[in-house]
């Protein structure tokens, strides 16, 4: 950390008793113990500590959270499972100031993940961070610098990226496997519940410190599920297109090799049928403009119909993408499948997918990659981990400028965009099943941003430039200089 930086974070920190992060070196050699901490255990923080517990020459030193309740089980958990005993932390920074901690995990709220990442390269902690990668574009960038200036290890938790079958398959469709690429489908068609409209003065569970657990967001409470709802809040979480969306997003991107911006974004979108708090879109369809082929991605958080349990489906896939080449189209998520125009499967595509919905080869690629000290060889960086998720970002922008206007009239408004229209004609479809009424309810119809891939930002819109940074509540900021 730089004199001045130290002087600053010092002078912030005294008002509210923060400790001191030096910058050292702190990693393990190749054949020493890897000490982690796993920050942010509820979820699926949980399955970190059981993951990184059991890869050769790593140890799990201890686990934090802003939540004591939760904290303790965990901690009893582990010392059941794996007969050891875990230091545990109420306060990320006591664990960044750990000097006998190599690496933290972060598995805490989208809000958290720059300063957390930013925080552990200054400390001189290499950083697994969970997707999505940041909570707004401008995040991304200061979180590679940090990475780069401390030479720290940084990986984002989008663990697809570490299946050898899909990174050989996608080599193959950029070199024409499927043909020429028309266009890639993203789904994520899934089944949530509404997160209900709570009446009084909410407050948080006891045992949680509600300062930290909100760190650079405000501090007021919307929300009765304390511990996951946060998701459909623009201050703490991303929408659905933000919690699952990098994980489809980034099939999508990769699969077409497209390692930039793309060139335009556009939204349409809206949340039906609860009648809740959340202010996120659980009905949302975007369009990403490449120059190798055009993404679509749709998202439906509601089943095929109302009173139903089940979720839609397409393509016989609830989620996952679809890569549609003049001759033949791929199908997949984890494993997949090739089809040839007449839908006849031709070859499908399998391989090793490890445990934990992936992570486990994550993680493995990741405390590779912190021994021979050699960032090239992590499969998800902060770079790609960033371009996939501000893909999500770029879309939720869009949404947040769009204007209401009346659904029925929506086909009329996408004579010129005939992929969002297909896709809206299912929408329509969907949100009927759902007892919405077609001829008055309103969507939320996004702007066609223009994008300036190169320097990340919007040329002709200064309001979508305003979007690409939040403001930061102090002492919790994510600094200019890191």
């Amino acid at each position: 950390m730089t004199q001045l930086n130290r002087r600053s974070f010092l002078a912030a920190a005294s008002a509210t008793a923060m400790t001191t992060l030096t910058s050292r070196p702190s990693f393990a050699a190749a054949n020493d113990e890897l000490r982690v901490v796993v920050v942010g255990v509820n979820g699926i923080g949980r399955t970190h500590l059981n993951g990184f517990s059991q890869i050769s020459g790593v140890r799990v030193v201890g686990a934090c959270d802003v939540d004591s309740a939760v904290l303790g089980q965990r901690a009893e958990e582990h010392q059941k499972k794996f007969q050891q005993k875990l230091k545990t932390y109420n306060d990320m920074r006591r664990v960044l100031d750990d000097p006998d901690v190599d690496a933290v995990v972060l598995a805490i709220p989208n809000h958290w993940h720059a300063l957390g990442t930013v925080w552990g390269c200054q400390a001189g902690k290499d950083v697994y961070t969970e997707k999505p990668c940041s909570h707004n574009i401008w995040e991304a960038g200061q979180m590679k610098k940090a990475a780069d200036k401390y030479e720290r290890i940084v990986q984002v938790g989008i663990q697809r990226r570490s299946f050898t079958h899909l990174q050989d398959f996608f080599q193959e469709v950029q070199a024409g496997a499927l043909g020429k690429v028309k266009q890639v489908k993203g789904v994520y068609l899934t089944r949530r519940d509404s997160i209900g409209k709570p009446t009084g003065t909410l407050k948080p569970p006891a045992t949680v410190n509600h300062d930290m657990w909100c760190g650079p967001a405000p501090t007021k409470l919307e929300r009765a599920k304390y511990h996951y709802d946060w998701h459909w809040f623009w201050d703490y979480g991303n929408a659905e297109l933000g919690n699952n969306g990098p994980h489809i997003l980034d099939l999508c991107r990769w699969s077409i090799g497209a390692e930039e911006f793309p060139t335009a974004v556009s939204s349409v979108g809206g949340r039906y049928v609860w009648d809740d708090n959340g202010q996120t879109p659980n009905t949302h369809i975007l369009r990403y403009e490449y120059a190798k082929a055009p993404i679509t991605f749709e998202i439906r958080d509601l089943p095929t119909a109302t009173g139903k349990k089940d979720t839609c489906k397409y393509m016989d896939i609830s989620y996952g993408i679809v890569v549609e080449g003049e001759d033949a189209t791929y199908v997949g998520f984890d494993t997949g499948k090739v089809i040839d125009p007449d839908g006849k499967v031709i070859r499908e595509i399998t391989g090793n997918t490890g445990s934990d919905g992936g992570r486990q080869l994550h993680r493995e690629n990741f405390v590779k990659a912190v021994r021979s000290r050699n960032a090239s060889e992590l499969n998800c960086d902060v770079r790609t981990g960033h371009l996939s998720t501000a893909l999500c970002h770029l879309g939720n922008i869009s949404h947040r400028l769009g204007e209401s206007v009346s659904l029925s009239s929506l086909n009329d408004q996408l004579q010129d965009q005939p992929l969002v229209q297909e896709a809206a004609k299912r929408m329509e479809s969907h949100l009927e099943a759902n007892g919405v009424d077609l001829a008055s309810a309103q969507v939320e119809f996004g702007p066609t941003l223009a994008i300036a891939p190169k320097t990340e930002s919007f040329p002709q819109s200064e309001a979508a430039n305003g979007l690409l940074k939040r403001e930061y509540r102090a002492p919790y900021v994510v600094p200019e200089l890191v």
